[in-house]
């Protein structure tokens, strides 16, 4: 499953995603909302987020953030390089269902814009107290195509 939030396309559509956004990931566990409030702008928009909680774990301050239209496929793209939310990553209560990708305005939930939503990807896994990695597809982690 993938979410698109209302939050990103305000955010596109202000020019906030044009150039260098600030991207941000977080790691949630099962008691998310996040799969089911598409209709999100901020992070406050959420009854539960539900963030991991393993000790040694770091939200996903993303680099190398690519942004940008591809006439071609008729769709907006988000990329940025991979990395890993800590190393080495405890076990956390849950498991992990899924990341929540948003752009970082202030770091304040009812400021930071809520992009999109995944459980695609080999979520549903704890960590082993080993790196906590991501890898984004060659192709890119976001696609936003026109009706």
């Amino acid at each position: 499953m993938f979410v698109i939030y209302r939050g990103f396309y305000d955010a596109l559509a202000a020019g906030d995603l044009e150039t260098t956004p600030d991207i941000r990931v977080k790691l949630v566990m099962t008691a998310t909302t996040c799969g089911t409030e598409e209709d999100a702008v901020n992070l406050a928009d959420f009854t539960t987020i539900d963030e991991f909680d393993g000790v040694g774990y770091v939200e996903l301050d993303c680099a190398s953030v690519v942004t940008g239209y591809d006439a071609t496929a008729d769709e907006w793209q988000l990329d940025f390089a991979d990395d890993d939310f800590g190393d080495p990553v405890a076990p956390g209560s849950d498991v992990i269902e899924g990341m929540l990708v948003y752009l970082w305005v202030d770091g304040t939930d009812a400021n930071d814009i809520a992009l999109g939503f995944t459980t695609d990807g080999g979520f549903g896994v704890n960590a082993n107290n080993g790196a906590l990695d991501l890898a984004v597809p060659a192709d890119g982690l976001m696609f936003a195509r026109s009706a």
